[in-house]
């Protein structure tokens, strides 16, 4: 009887092929590691990477003098707070360091966010408690245009100073996203005391003006 010729099994080579888990594993592994690295330098990066546009506005370097926390800017809590200039809606620049030497309350704001809109009154209050000795207000707009700004501010008869954020790199800098409103309470040192995510509950702007616009 003529035998018949086995074709070679395949199933060998496969095996061959195949390095097994921990390639699949150490792949996977690099893939999460780079897109972490990505989310961090876009999201989570330093405020200091932040530069000024060409108009001038956006993040800038801090003033000349001590640096009371001995660290790099950032926003949180403890950390010397990202210094900017941005066009209020006067036409004017304001910058952050121009608040030096006072309690600031820099408050990202939308004019189509509900919160926003129900806290702006106790903010125009904060700003008007002390008699100009109290903490200041300072209310930041995230890319909108002038008119939706100054329309805001006819509409609750605002005072403190509004300033735009039209390309929305201040607000990359303080890590805000589209989860307005946000507030940063900012020391006469520069330092961030507080950060407040969401519409500031009305008995805490109570305590601010008891402790420090009294």
């Amino acid at each position: 009887m003529t035998e018949v010729p086995i074709a070679p099994d395949e199933r060998p080579q496969r095996r061959r092929e195949y390095s097994g888990p921990a390639s699949t594993l150490g792949l996977a592994a690099l893939i999460i590691a780079v897109v972490a690295l990505a989310i961090w330098f876009f999201q989570f990066r330093d405020a200091t990477s932040g530069g000024a546009s060409a108009g001038g506005y956006g993040v800038i370097p801090e003033p000349a003098g001590p640096e009371p926390t001995g660290k790099a800017p950032s926003a949180e809590q403890g950390r010397l707070a990202p210094n900017f200039r941005l066009a209020s809606l006067d036409g004017s620049s304001i910058s952050l360091a121009d608040y030096r030497g006072s309690y600031v309350l820099v408050n990202f704001w939308a004019s189509w966010c509900g919160p926003c809109r129900n806290e702006a009154p106790d903010l125009e209050a904060l700003s008007n408690a002390g008699n100009g000795h109290g903490i200041a207000v300072l209310g930041v707009n995230q890319q909108e245009t002038p008119e939706a700004a100054r329309t805001f501010a006819t509409q609750f008869e605002l005072s403190y100073s509004l300033v735009l954020d039209r390309d929305g790199s201040v607000s990359d800098a303080y890590r805000v996203g589209h989860g307005l409103p946000v507030s940063f309470l900012v020391s006469p040192q520069g330092v961030i005391i507080k950060v407040y995510l969401g519409q500031i509950p009305h008995d805490e702007f109570a305590r601010l003006q008891k402790e420090y616009a009294s």
